[in-house]
């Protein structure tokens, strides 16, 4: 122990002395920090990443084969890799409809469990030359064709060092590499038309062949249909279905109906969130108030005699102002520190494990709302010994001494 104790050393001292009480304190506050940080990112990076899911859904209509429907849905989230096609004819036929403003291919191939990844990949074949929802979003990084062979590699998969992916035993020249979008075209590498025969013959010299060899040059997973304005997604989707008998095997994904829907799921979740975080606050704050106020009969003692000593109740005050906001700042490191370790490197297993889209939020706002808490947590450290400070200010010292006897 320091032989002389400055007055403006004497909270930190305080702390020191009463560790149960001091870590009681550090306990509450940092809960709320973990609560209040870690909900609100939650909530920030949901509606990241629904937004971004919103930007991606280029189309208005997606004509599929009828038993694929919930596959082609699951690509729009975050659902598991497929395989599934019909053939260009008929692909070629749809386009003609009435009310189709843009119409493109994609052909969908689920890899095996590549080198570059934990996970299988989503192989989406594409005609820059017609397409209206990937290329735009390609665009922004990577100018230039995409030539025969190449390929743009989604935010999560791992390029290696000399610029390539190796897939089903053959290393592809990867050319750009898109920004994160908080969906499972994040798990998905992007290649022309033209590349999908040689993926498919590649696919059969090491393992089963994905698709049979006479469809590999006119498979089709979907044709992706931007309306005419004036005409309704459904509306379209019956004009295709009076083209031909054979189109009664075709089904119909309404991307703006997916985003809809996610967005109730995405609003219910972050309702049940804000609910959580507030009761905890509330609760937090309620025991915080309590110890305080408790602490007061334990330290008349030490109060009264600091006054008898000449402290003014200005300088009281101000040694519980500096404990309390002493605790809140640290409690609010802890919780922010805590939270962290679980919101940011765990990122993708939480969307995965949420199943909706989930993106990280900006640098600028993580840092931001990571200032917020500190300073919500220090304030929040402050009124709870407001009480404190209020009980202590009515009697006079001597009485406060004789109180304590």
């Amino acid at each position: 122990m320091p032989s002389h104790i400055a007055l403006r050393g004497l909270p930190i001292e305080n702390l020191k002395r009463k560790p149960f009480r001091t870590g009681a304190l550090l306990a509450v506050v940092t809960i709320l920090a973990l609560t209040f940080f870690g909900g609100t990112m939650l909530t920030m990076n949901l509606n990241t990443g629904m937004t971004s899911m919103e930007k991606r859904l280029g189309a208005d209509l997606m004509v599929v084969l009828q038993n694929t429907v919930q596959k082609a849905e699951a690509l729009l989230t975050n659902g598991n890799p497929s395989t599934f096609y019909f053939t260009k004819d008929i692909a070629d036929e749809v386009m003609q409809a009435d009310g189709i403003a843009q119409a493109t291919e994609q052909t969908y191939i689920s890899s095996l469990a590549a080198a570059c990844c934990a996970e299988k990949l989503q192989i989406i074949g594409y005609d820059p030359d017609t397409d209206f929802v990937i290329e735009p979003w390609v665009a922004s990084q990577f100018e230039g064709p995409l030539e025969d062979g190449q390929m743009i590699a989604g935010a999560n998969v791992n390029v290696s060092t000399d610029g390539t992916i190796e897939l089903y035993g053959r290393s592809w020249p990867v050319v750009a590499q898109l920004a994160n979008t908080g969906t499972s075209l994040d798990n998905s590498v992007f290649i022309s038309q033209n590349t999908v025969p040689d993926m498919v013959a590649a696919s059969a010299k090491v393992s089963k062949q994905v698709m049979s060899a006479e469809y590999a040059g006119k498979a089709v997973s979907t044709v992706m249909i931007k309306t005419q304005q004036g005409y309704e997604a459904q509306t379209v989707a019956e004009n295709i279905k009076r083209l031909d008998s054979r189109f009664a095997d075709l089904g119909y994904v309404y991307p703006g109906g997916i985003t809809a829907n996610t967005r109730t799921s995405l609003t219910a979740l972050v309702t049940y969130l804000k609910i959580f975080v507030a009761v905890i606050w509330v609760m937090g704050v309620i025991v915080l108030l309590a110890v305080f106020a408790s602490s007061v009969n334990e330290r008349k003692r030490e109060f009264a005699s600091l006054r008898i000593m000449g402290a003014t109740r200005g300088m009281l005050n101000a040694i519980i102002l500096k404990e309390s906001a002493i605790i809140g700042l640290i409690g609010g490191v802890i919780g922010v520190g805590a939270a962290s370790l679980v919101i940011f490197p765990f990122s993708s297993l939480i969307g995965k494990q949420l199943q909706l889209p989930y993106l990280q939020a900006s640098p600028v706002a993580v840092i931001g709302f990571i200032a917020v808490t500190i300073v919500c947590s220090t304030v929040i450290g402050i009124i709870g010994s407001l009480a404190t400070m209020w009980r202590l200010g009515r009697p006079e010292a001597y009485l406060t001494l004789r109180e304590g006897e």
